[in-house]
Order: C-alpha cells, then sequence, then structure tokens
C-alpha cells in the first residue's frame, strides 16, 4: 500500500463582519473520506464538479492541510514530517493539471519549465539538461522542442510538458487532475495511452481525478464515486460498471454513451441540482436528488456498506437489500 487516507475532511469557514472575524457558515469541501491506494494502482476518483475531487488529491500531497484526518505515504504519517522531510517526501509525490499550460510561466522555455523542479531540488544544471533530454522523447516531444516557448504547442503538447513536468523528480505518486478534459476526444486517447505507458514502465501510482467515466473506464484500476464531500461507492472496475449499487453511480453511469451500437441500457435520472458544500442535506446528503429515497435517507447518513471483495456503498437502499 502507498497511499492511506483515513477520516480525511477539509472545511472552510465563511466569515463576514468588517474584521471578517465571525464564522457564518462552514463549507464542507471534503467531510471524512477514508480510501486506499496500493503501489503501480490507478483510482479514479469521480464524480460532479464542486464534490471534493480536486481538493483531496491536494490533502493526499499536503499542499492543502487537512481539518482532521490522516494521509500516510509509503507508511509516512505526512502530519509529522518537518518542513525539510515534507521538502524531500514531496520530490516522490507530483501532480498533473487540468490546464497544464495555465501553470506554465510563459517567458520560460521548455526545457526551464521542465528543468525547474529539478533545480529547486538543488540538482546540478548539467544533470537538469541531461534530464530533460531524456523526458520529452519519453512523453512523445522532441529534445528540440526544449528551446521553443508554451504558446507554441498545442493543448495536447502543453499537457504533454505538464507530464514530463511532473516525472522530473522521478516519483512514486502522481495526482492526475482532470487531465484530459480539456482536450479533443482523439488526443484525450493519445494522452492516456502514454500515461498508461509511463505507469508501466516506471511502476507509477496514480489518483485520476475525472467527471468522465468514460474516460475513466480506460485507465483505472479501482473506482471511487464522490458526492458532496464523500464517498458513496468504490469498487474495482469491473464490478463497478458490470453492477453499480448507488443511485448515484447509476445516474452518472447512464449518462455515459453506450460503448456498442444499439445497446439498450436502463436509465437512472438524477433529479435538480448538486446541494450546496455550505448547506449539506441531514442523513444522506444524496436523498434530495434520489428516486429511491426513503424516510431513513432522511435523517440517517449511511456507512458505506460493504458489499463483498471491494465493494462498498452508501446506500440504506443497497444495505437492506444485501
Amino acid at each position: 500500500m502507498l497511499i492511506r487516507a483515513d477520516n480525511l475532511a477539509k472545511h472552510y469557514p465563511v466569515t463576514t463582519g468588517f474584521f471578517g472575524n465571525k464564522v457564518a457558515a462552514t463549507v464542507r469541501a471534503v467531510d471524512g473520506v477514508s480510501f486506499t491506494i496500493e503501489r503501480g494502482e490507478t483510482l479514479a476518483l469521480v464524480g460532479e464538479s464542486g464534490c471534493g475531487k480536486s481538493t483531496t488529491g491536494r490533502l493526499l500531497t499536503r499542499l492543502v492541510e487537512p481539518t482532521a484526518g490522516t494521509v500516510r505515504f509509503d507508511n509516512i504519517e505526512m502530519s509529522e514530517l518537518g518542513r525539510e522531510e515534507l521538502r524531500a517526501t514531496r520530490r516522490r509525490m507530483q501532480l498533473v493539471f487540468q490546464d497544464a499550460g495555465s501553470s506554465f510561466n510563459p517567458r520560460m522555455t521548455v526545457g526551464a519549465l521542465i528543468a525547474e523542479p529539478m533545480h529547486l531540488a538543488g540538482a546540478p544544471a548539467a544533470a537538469c539538461k541531461a534530464r530533460v533530454q531524456e523526458l520529452l522523447p519519453l512523453v512523445g516531444l522532441s529534445a528540440e522542442h526544449a528551446e521553443r516557448y508554451p504558446h507554441e504547442f498545442s493543448g495536447g503538447q502543453r499537457q504533454r510538458i505538464g507530464i514530463a513536468r511532473a516525472l522530473a523528480l522521478r516519483p512514486d505518486f502522481v495526482v492526475c487532475d482532470e487531465p484530459v478534459s480539456a482536450l479533443d476526444v482523439s488526443v484525450q486517447a493519445q494522452v492516456i495511452n502514454l500515461l498508461t505507458r509511463l505507469q508501466r514502465e516506471f511502476g507509477l501510482t496514480y489518483l485520476f481525478i475525472s467527471h468522465d467515466l468514460r474516460v475513466v473506464r480506460h485507465v483505472a484500476d479501482r473506482v471511487a464515486v464522490m458526492y458532496l464531500g464523500r464517498i458513496v461507492e468504490i469498487a474495482d472496475k469491473a464490478t463497478l460498471y458490470k453492477s453499480p449499487q448507488h443511485p448515484y453511480t447509476k445516474a452518472l453511469l447512464s449518462a455515459v454513451p453506450a460503448h456498442r451500437p444499439g445497446a439498450v441500457r436502463t436509465r437512472t435520472e438524477v433529479v435538480g441540482e448538486v446541494a450546496s458544500a455550505r448547506n449539506v442535506p441531514s442523513g444522506c446528503r444524496y436523498h434530495p436528488r434520489c428516486p429511491y429515497a426513503m424516510e431513513i435517507c432522511k435523517t440517517q447518513d449511511p456507512e458505506l456498506y460493504d458489499l463483498g471483495g471491494s465493494h462498498r456503498s452508501a446506500c440504506h437502499l443497497v444495505n437492506a437489500t444485501h
């Protein structure tokens, strides 16, 4: 096991008053999630925008400090690390962002952008240059591209540059935060294939954040479905796609176009809009939108019930029928 998150939470106070010293509300961005990621596997974290996926990724890398809960990385308790220990551990954890170009300094060449993490880690200039020349062909670019600037590349090429930058320090764990959502479908496939090949070659472990279950099907080993700060279902990919149990998972899957022409599927509609993380519904937080909601759903927050194997679902109806 490489990553273990236990009851991880991140709450943001909403303040009012002239000095901003009165807490008027609390945004529960992440509200008690627990999961593990095995070394070399890809765990996909899926859900609608605003459900807390990206915040979870930043909590794992300690770019955001948790309100509660713990993260263990390679059996190291992240909250117990001092500044220098954290810097050393973070070299083994990197991120690939949705829009790589927005994280680039436009005045820096591609070679300088990829080498920057190595410079900050104290690597000699010659070693940085050699690593850049090694990485560019690995991500499908030419070594000559090192002297060019980000604006000279397409969106897919900039994403490849972002991946090269993330690999510069030879990490063990990479958080891929919506890495293909801004790309054309054909380019999405190329980037997914690249990430898969790099994982195989270097033994990488991924947290793959996405709102698109169509994309997740091609990259994940296990899938965790997140809703309003909580994980509502988690299972291996084959089980989740074949036998989803939570109504929210069924609704997300029914919105994905059928991968076989003429295929007929039972549709589960999602009613209404996702609630605000400032005003989380009582009981099961999905019950205002759930077509199967019962009275117990309005008052009792369901736990992640064990359905056998690695499959768990936070639904009172599922628990009653198993």
